[in-house]
């Protein structure tokens, strides 16, 4: 089996704007749930984030992930939206996104996430890359979202 062909580039308008057609259902699904418009929550993510990446697997946007918060702030909020492209090579995506996570963790003492309580993928990838996910509901919308949590 030959390996992906995995880039990371900084994202532009257009790599939003891909994914927000080719995310995965249950993150459409999830902003939905929450009163957002997919493509719109994307956008607002990118637009508010310090530094936001594209990862592109054989030639296809795999995944965007990016990171918001106050300059000189002690928590970080970083996000990470994947493309059905993902399923084939999650731990290619898991593994750049480690990389950057530590990045991130320099810059902010705290990385800070939410996620949707029945998005069990999601929480898999946070706990991978050492966020602490709490058990504690915070009803948001339609959903129930839980607290995930990595310290420097």
């Amino acid at each position: 089996m030959t390996q992906p062909v995995v880039t990371t580039i900084d994202t532009i308008p257009e790599h939003i704007r891909k994914l927000a057609i080719t995310m995965q259902a249950q993150s459409a699904e999830i902003a939905i749930k929450m009163g957002c418009e997919p493509r719109k929550l994307l956008w607002q993510s990118y637009k508010k984030s310090i530094i936001c990446k594209t990862i592109f697997i054989n030639g296809e946007i795999g995944a965007i992930f990016g990171i918001s918060g106050a300059l000189y702030g002690e928590v970080g909020q970083p996000w990470l939206i994947m493309s059905d492209e993902v399923n084939a090579y999650p731990f290619k995506v898991a593994f750049v996104y480690r990389k950057e996570l530590v990045k991130f963790q320099q810059m902010f003492s705290v990385l800070e996430d939410y996620v949707d309580e029945d998005n069990i993928n999601a929480i898999r990838m946070l706990e991978l890359m050492k966020f602490k996910v709490s058990k504690n509901r915070i009803p948001f919308g339609e959903v129930n979202l839980r607290r995930a949590e990595r310290r420097g």
